[in-house]
C-alpha cells in the first residue's frame, strides 16, 4: 500500500491547512539554512584574528625574544584586537538595526560639513572634493551617515594600493534628494562578485587584494544605515579601474 496521500483526496479546510504547514516548514528550513550558513561565515571570520593572537601570545612567551621582536608581535595582538572589535561593532549595529533597537535621532544638518569632519580622520590621504555651490540640508542621523562615510572612505582608500587621490562628491540634481559618492581609481570589483557585495560576510576572493584584511560585513551595515535614513545605496565598478559608491539622502524640506 502506498504511503502516497494525494492533496485533493482533503475538503477545501483541510487540503488549505496541510499547504500552510507545509509552506511554514519550508520557510523554518529556509531560515535554519540561513542561519547556518552565517554561523559558518562568522566562524571563519573569527578564526584568522583568534589564530594570529593565539600564535603571538605564545612567541611572546619565548624567553630571547629582544624587544624589536616583542614589539612586533604586541603590534600583531593590538591589529588583531581592533579587527574582532569592528567584527562585533558591525554585528552589534546590524542586529540593533534589524531588531529595531538602533537610536536614531533625525536632525537636517549639512553633509558637505560632516563629509570634511569624517575625512580630516584620513589625512593626509589625497582627497578631493567635488561639491556644488549650493548644497541642501539633508534630513537624517548625522552619526550614521557619519559611519557610512567612514567605511566608504575607508574601503577606498585600502583597495587603492598605489596610493592614488581618492574622490569625494555631492550631486543635487534629483530633486528632494542629495546625493553622496565616493570614488576610487583603485583594484575595482570583479563583474562575478558584483551581484553578492552587499551580503553579510561576503569578501571578493582575488589574488589582487589577498592579502587585505576586511570583516565583509562593512557594507551590508552600510546599506542598513542608509535604508534607515530612507535613502538608497548602489555602486559602479570596473575590475582593475577603481569603483564609485554612492547612496542619496533625503533633503530638508525647506521652510
Amino acid at each position: 500500500m502506498s504511503g502516497y496521500f494525494p492533496l485533493d483526496a482533503l475538503d477545501g479546510n483541510d487540503s488549505g491547512l496541510v499547504q500552510a504547514l507545509f509552506n511554514e516548514n519550508q520557510g523554518l528550513r529556509e531560515q535554519i539554512s540561513h542561519h547556518t550558513q552565517l554561523m559558518q561565515l562568522l566562524t571563519h571570520q573569527l578564526a584568522t584574528p583568534l589564530t594570529a593572537l593565539n600564535g603571538s601570545v605564545q612567541l611572546l612567551a619565548e624567553p630571547d625574544l629582544n624587544t624589536e621582536q616583542r614589539c612586533e608581535f604586541l603590534a600583531v595582538l593590538e591589529q588583531q584586537l581592533a579587527r574582532l572589535q569592528s567584527l562585533l561593532d558591525d554585528l552589534i549595529a546590524l542586529r540593533n538595526l534589524e531588531t529595531g533597537k538602533f537610536e536614531t535621532r533625525v536632525e537636517d544638518f549639512a553633509i558637505a560639513d560632516l563629509i570634511q569632519e569624517v575625512a580630516a580622520d584620513f589625512s593626509p590621504y589625497p582627497l578631493v572634493y567635488q561639491f556644488p555651490e549650493e548644497i541642501p540640508l539633508v534630513e537624517g542621523d548625522r552619526w550614521q551617515v557619519s559611519q557610512v562615510l567612514v567605511n566608504l572612505l575607508s574601503n577606498a582608500i585600502k583597495y587603492s594600493p598605489n596610493g592614488q587621490a581618492v574622490e569625494i562628491g555631492i550631486s543635487t540634481s534629483q530633486p528632494g534628494w542629495i546625493e553622496v559618492w565616493v570614488k576610487d581609481h583603485g583594484l575595482g570589483i570583479p563583474e562575478a562578485d558584483q551581484p553578492y557585495l552587499f551580503e553579510r560576510f561576503y569578501r571578493v576572493k582575488h589574488r589582487d587584494r589577498q592579502h587585505i584584511n576586511g570583516t565583509g560585513l562593512g557594507l551590508s551595515l552600510c546599506k542598513r544605515l542608509v535604508e534607515n535614513q530612507r535613502g538608497s545605496m548602489g555602486f559602479e565598478s570596473t575590475h582593475g579601474k577603481g569603483s564609485r559608491f554612492y547612496f542619496t539622502l533625503p533633503a530638508a524640506a525647506s521652510l
